[in-house]
C-alpha cells in the first residue's frame, strides 16, 4: 500500500513538472518537434525549416482572423455549424496502440474522441489543480474542434493556402518532377488556427502530451523530453544530399 501511494505522488509531481515546463515551449520549438517526426525532415535545411513554421503559423492565424471576420464569431461550434460540418463524438479510438483523438473526413465530419478529452482534463484537476483553468474539458474539446476545422478550411482553400501551397521536390528525374506538401506545416497551421480561434495562451500542441498521458504515461514522458531537447537545441538532425 505504500509503495503503491508512493508512486502515484511520483506520477503527479511529473505530470505537474511536465505540464509547467511545455507550457514555456516557444511556438518555434514546437514546430521543430513535429518536423522531427515527418517522413520528410530530412529533406529541408534547418533555416528552410524555421522559415516555414513562421509562415504555417501566420498562415493559421490569419485564416482564423478571416473566419471570425465572416462568420461574426470565435465560438468553434457555431463556426462548425454554420460551414454545414457534422460532428461526431464517439468514445474512444484505438488504431494500433495509438488513441485516436480527433479525426476529419473530407467533406463535411469531424470526429472527436470525448474519453481522452474527459481523462484529460480529471487528470489535470487531481494532479495540477493551479493549471485547471488552462485546460477544461470544454476548453480542450474546443481546441481540438478548431484544429479539425482548419483541415477543412485548408481544402476550400487548397489552391491558395500556405500549408497546401509549399512543397518540396522529391525527384527529379529526366526533366520529370515530383513534387510534395508538407504534413507538419499542416499541422502547425491548425494549432495556431485553433489558438487564435479560442484566444489560448499557449501552445496547443502541449495537448498531444496531455491527451496520451493517461494512456500511456511512459510514452508522453518520451515526447515531453523530445520536445525539450528539441526547445534547447540539443537534438540535431542531419539533412539528406537530393
Amino acid at each position: 500500500m505504500k509503495n503503491g501511494g508512493s508512486m502515484q505522488m511520483q506520477v503527479q509531481m511529473k505530470l505537474g513538472v511536465m505540464m509547467r515546463d511545455l507550457l514555456q515551449v516557444e511556438d518555434e520549438a514546437w514546430g521543430l518537434y513535429a518536423f522531427s517526426r515527418d517522413i520528410l525532415n530530412r529533406r529541408i535545411l534547418p533555416e528552410t525549416k524555421t522559415e516555414m513554421i513562421a509562415k504555417a503559423t501566420a498562415c493559421g492565424k490569419a485564416y482564423a482572423q478571416r473566419i471570425i471576420r465572416e462568420y461574426g464569431t470565435r465560438d468553434v461550434r457555431v463556426i462548425a455549424d454554420k460551414l454545414k460540418l457534422k460532428l461526431e463524438f464517439q468514445s474512444a479510438l484505438m488504431t494500433g496502440k495509438r488513441v485516436l483523438f480527433a479525426c476529419y473526413t473530407p467533406p463535411y465530419t469531424i470526429e472527436i474522441m470525448e474519453e481522452p478529452v474527459r481523462r484529460a482534463a480529471e487528470l489535470v484537476q487531481e494532479e495540477e489543480p493551479a493549471l485547471v483553468e488552462l485546460f477544461q474539458q470544454a476548453g480542450i474539446m474546443n481546441t481540438i474542434l478548431g484544429h479539425e476545422i482548419f483541415h477543412f478550411v485548408e481544402d476550400q482553400f487548397a489552391h491558395e493556402i500556405y500549408t497546401r501551397t509549399e512543397k518540396i521536390l522529391l525527384w527529379n528525374l529526366l526533366g520529370f518532377k515530383n513534387y510534395s506538401t508538407i504534413r507538419t506545416l499542416s499541422e502547425v497551421g491548425a494549432m495556431a488556427f485553433t489558438q487564435e480561434l479560442n484566444r489560448l495562451s499557449y501552445a496547443p500542441f502541449i495537448l498531444d502530451v496531455l491527451l496520451y498521458y493517461s494512456y500511456d504515461a511512459a510514452s508522453a514522458e518520451k515526447i515531453y523530453r523530445d520536445v525539450l531537447g528539441v526547445s534547447s537545441g540539443r537534438c540535431r538532425e542531419p539533412v539528406e544530399d537530393y
